[in-house]
């Protein structure tokens, strides 16, 4: 099997999922078992949904802006960019 940056992304999507899906899981059972009232059980569940939503929104968007195609260039960029501040710092008299 290729192993590509889709695969990559999906297969993270995926687990991230499943694990907050299964902590979700188990908190419902604990809570429930716990006999607390459905209305408490409710917002702490909406809460999970919304937190969970925004995530996966944020995984969307940054999967479409094409953020996942090169892993190890901002690595580069923040060094190229350190090394231009301390050039400035060192003319300027800073450093």
């Amino acid at each position: 099997m290729k192993i590509t940056q889709r695969t990559v992304a999906l297969m993270t999507m995926f687990i991230f999922l499943f694990v907050v899906g299964s902590i979700i899981a188990v908190r419902t059972v604990a809570y429930l078992e716990a006999g607390f009232e459905l209305k408490g059980f409710l917002v702490e569940v909406i809460a999970y949904v919304v937190a969970l939503t925004g995530w996966l929104l944020l995984f969307v968007y940054s999967y479409l802006k094409g953020d996942f195609k090169d892993i190890e260039g901002p690595k580069y960029d923040l060094l190229e960019r350190e090394e231009k501040l301390i050039e400035e710092d060192k003319k300027a008299g800073r450093y």
